[in-house]
C-alpha cells in the first residue's frame, strides 16, 4: 500500500509538471519522473509505545492525583466532558496489543500528541500551563511527568 501511494504521488507530481511544460509551449518531450521519496506523513501520524503508555503514561501522568484532580476524571476528561482528550475508565490490566477502553484511551491521548514538536502538543502545552487549559496548570514543563511526555515519544 506504501509503495503503491509513493508511486500515485510521484505520478501526479510528473502529470504536473508536463501539464506546465505544455502549457508554456514546450513539447513535453522532456518530462521525466522525479523521485521525490516518500509521500508527506500523515498529519500527526504518532504513535508511541503503547507498553509505555501504560506503564508511565496512564499511572504517572493521567491517573495520577493533582491536588484532588485527575485528568482521567469524568468531570474532566471523561466521555461526558465532551473535550478532544476523552479517557475512559480503562479494563484492570492492559495487554498488548490494548483492549477495548485502553486502545480507545491511547488513540486519544496520542491524537493529542505532535512527535515532532512535542513541545506544542495539547498533551504537553496545556497541562504544563504553556497553552490555556481548562484544568489550570498541573505540572511545570521540567517536572517527571512533561518528561514521562518527552520519554514517551522516544521510547521504544
Amino acid at each position: 500500500m506504501r509503495a503503491a501511494a509513493a508511486r500515485s504521488w510521484k505520478t501526479w507530481l510528473c502529470a504536473g509538471a508536463c501539464v506546465a511544460a505544455l502549457a508554456g509551449g514546450g513539447a513535453g518531450a522532456g518530462c521525466t519522473s522525479v523521485d521525490l521519496g516518500d509521500p508527506p506523513a500523515d498529519v500527526n501520524a504518532c504513535r508511541p509505545s503503547q507498553a509505555f503508555f501504560v506503564d508511565q503514561i496512564w499511572p504517572n501522568v493521567l491517573d495520577k492525583d493533582y491536588g484532588g484532580r485527575k485528568c482521567a476524571d469524568s468531570s474532566c476528561h471523561g466521555a461526558s466532558a465532551g473535550r478532544p482528550l476523552t479517557l475512559l475508565d480503562p479494563e484492570p490490566t492492559a495487554t498488548t496489543p490494548l483492549t477495548m477502553n485502553w486502545a480507545a484511551n491511547y488513540r486519544s491521548v496520542t491524537e493529542q500528541m505532535q512527535c515532532s514538536n512535542v513541545d506544542s502538543s495539547p498533551l504537553f502545552a496545556e497541562p504544563t500551563g504553556m497553552k490555556p487549559h481548562g484544568g489550570m496548570k498541573l505540572f511545570d514543563s521540567t517536572s517527571p511527568e512533561a518528561l514521562l511526555i518527552l520519554m514517551w515519544v522516544a521510547a521504544p
